[in-house]
């Protein structure tokens, strides 16, 4: 299985709106993302929805730089500001 299925396969959430939120940008925007960037989403997954919600939605910030860069990359594809 490659890393993109495996990362469509995490994308499966609890919430309806981040199933789609991330499936869409990983069909649009995986392929260009960089090495640095595909850890940090692959990390991104691993937290918690309604953290992952409050960042993506510009109520809170995570701590982490990995995280805080792709956060900004997902938002960015949104253009959510």
């Amino acid at each position: 299985m490659s890393e993109r299925s495996k990362l469509l396969w995490h994308c499966r959430r609890g919430i309806r709106e981040m199933d789609i939120l991330f499936r869409e940008f990983i069909d649009q925007h995986y392929d260009e993302l960089s090495e640095e960037e595909k850890q940090g989403l692959s990390k991104l997954l691993d937290e918690a929805d309604l953290d992952i919600l409050d960042w993506i939605m510009g109520r809170s910030k995570p701590e982490d730089n990995a995280l805080i860069n792709i956060v900004a990359r997902i938002r960015e594809s949104r253009n959510i500001n």
